[in-house]
């Protein structure tokens, strides 16, 4: 199995609701979580240029270096982009999906990822009109089956 995390994902844990926001809390938990039995399990965690470079547009210096070593030390495999990659994210940003997140998708089903994490409600829902070949997924509900995946595969 593979996944991909969005940018969201990786800047989750350092978001600043998260004293304040129980959901914020739980979903920053989760993804650190999801990525320790990711590690665990031998789950591979697949990362992009697009992310570093979203990465360096985080304004917080603290902020912005605790995300990237996260990133580094989740990340064990990185897609590179190509030209068919790229078409297929103007394909997805001609349905309305955003930049970003158009290029995601698209390198996530390039690299043969099961699941994209993301905590982007937004996101979700344009995702659930599309007919991908990548799961997008918030990691509430990744979980289970991540559960379900190392049961079959033990």
């Amino acid at each position: 199995m593979k996944i991909y995390l969005d940018t969201c994902c990786y800047c989750r844990p350092f978001d600043s609701a998260r004293s304040t926001q129980a959901q914020v809390e739980t979903e920053a938990i989760l993804i650190e979580n999801a990525i320790e039995l990711c590690k665990i399990v031998g789950i591979i965690i697949v990362g992009s240029v697009p992310l570093t470079i979203e990465f360096k547009r985080i304004r917080d210096n603290e902020k912005r270096e605790n995300v990237i070593a996260f990133y580094q030390s989740a990340v064990n495999e990185r897609i590179k982009l190509s030209t068919d990659i790229q078409t297929h994210a103007q394909k997805l940003i001609a349905q309305d999906i955003k930049k970003f997140d158009a290029f995601h998708i698209a390198l996530a089903e390039a690299a043969g990822a099961n699941y994209l994490l993301t905590v982007d409600d937004k996101l979700e829902r344009a995702a659930a009109k599309l007919s991908l070949n990548v799961k997008i997924n918030n990691p509430l509900n990744f979980l289970p089956e991540v559960v379900k995946w190392a049961q079959t595969s033990m």
